[in-house]
């Protein structure tokens, strides 16, 4: 199940609301009184109002307003859950919120979506580091909706469009998580788009944070 952010902490950082907490708490005994293991999913997209106002995602504070944010459900719930989902399908957040704006926030600035991507997987390092730091041994994932993308046919225009949906869809993803760098290929393929500034030396080393398994939600 996905805790709210908002639902914890309704400004997205500072205050926090115990009967939010008391909520999860209540669902987590429930959960184990039944013989069923809690497994939680820290983001499924609803993040606090008052941290979109300061600039969402596109923020990079946004990143380590969440690491706080595990901090505090890892340190309430962690003595009775160990597996912990950072994030689920940041694409949809990234691209869907940003680059579409089918979803929430409801932007249309391909240039953010990929500033929004790298700071959804800077918060997931970051995010990884906090619930370890509250349980050693905690099991820590991240859910992808990865793509197999074809051409609509095997003219050049189609084959390039076909590869740069791949590449913003999968390779911008997996590359920081499993190889802790940037797909060359996508950085040279964006490079009108976006120069990438918004990357800062020590970023990828955050997010190649070692996880425990890989989510992959796949609709065929």
């Amino acid at each position: 199940f996905s805790i709210a952010w908002p639902r914890v902490l309704p400004d997205g950082s500072g205050r926090v609301n115990p009967a939010g907490l008391d909520f999860y708490s209540r669902l987590v005994d429930e959960l184990l009184e039944h013989g069923i293991t809690p497994m939680i999913t820290l983001y499924h997209w609803d993040l606090p109002q008052r941290l979109q106002d300061l600039g969402g995602w596109r923020d990079r504070a946004t990143s380590s307003r969440f690491a706080d944010y595990a901090t505090i459900v890892a340190g309430h719930l962690g003595d009775r859950v160990r597996t912990f989902t950072t994030l689920n399908e940041p694409w949809c957040s990234a691209f869907l919120g940003h680059a579409s704006g089918e979803h929430a926030p409801g932007v249309r600035d391909l240039p953010a979506a990929f500033a929004v991507a790298h700071h959804l997987l800077l918060g997931h390092g970051l995010a990884a580091a906090a619930v370890r730091d509250q349980r050693a041994d905690a099991e820590i994932s991240i859910t992808l909706n990865p793509a197999s993308v074809r051409p609509a046919s095997h003219d050049e225009p189609d084959v390039l469009a076909a590869r740069r949906a791949e590449l913003s869809s999968n390779e911008l993803f997996l590359d920081p998580l499993l190889r802790g760098q940037l797909c060359a290929e996508l950085v040279e393929a964006s490079k009108t788009v976006t120069d990438w500034s918004f990357v800062e030396s020590a970023d990828l080393g955050v997010i190649n944070a070692p996880i425990d398994f890989l989510g992959i939600n796949y609709y065929g």
